[in-house]
């Protein structure tokens, strides 16, 4: 009787599915997203940010990210870029998510410093108007709100709203950003 009741445990369990562990604490994944502001000109206003992510206890997370993005403003009859490059780091809460995780809703909030040159550092304009100000060094904070979704057992696809809070920035003191990324956790 003994065998036969070992013989039906063996079978099944190798007859069932064995899931990845996912979220376990200590490992670190590598993050590449695209976002986009809302309400952008006819020139593409964009972010593109890379960087790292380190799990901690309940599905939470740290992040590191080196960021650069453009955004155009109008000035009568021409566009004026201004290009931001940005360092930011934060951490991740888990709020909700499937019973197998797969699918998971994360609350970040975040700190970023960086640097910000406006019309490519040129305080001369076509019409020969003067910049007041071309440089700058800026920092802020940011929140976000993402919606993760496990592809594979490493893959992850990530989509992302921020709301940003921009000091010495030429651009608004409030923005926001749309994104798409993929993450691959190690």
């Amino acid at each position: 009787m003994n065998k036969i009741f070992l013989a039906i445990i063996l079978t099944i369990a190798l007859n069932s599915k064995t899931f990845a562990q996912q979220m376990i604490p200590g490992q670190t994944g590598i993050e590449f997203s695209y976002s986009v502001f809302p309400k952008s000109p006819e020139k593409q206003n964009y972010m593109l940010s890379t960087g790292l992510v380190s799990y901690s206890k309940n599905g939470n997370y740290f992040f590191g990210l080196a960021e650069y993005g453009r955004k155009y403003y109008k000035y009568t009859g021409c566009d004026i870029p201004i290009d931001s490059f940005l360092l930011s780091g934060g951490y991740s809460f888990y709020i909700w998510g499937d019973f197998m995780r797969n699918v998971n809703l994360n609350l970040g909030i975040g700190g970023f410093v960086g640097y910000e040159q406006v019309n490519r550092g040129n305080e001369l304009l076509y019409d020969g108007s003067m910049l007041t100000a071309t440089d700058n060094f800026i920092y802020g904070t940011n929140g976000k709100l993402s919606i993760e979704s496990y592809l594979t057992e490493h893959l992850v696809f990530l989509v992302n709203g921020q709301l940003r809070f921009l000091k010495n920035s030429q651009m608004a003191q409030l923005s926001s950003l749309f994104g798409v990324g993929i993450r691959y956790n190690f």
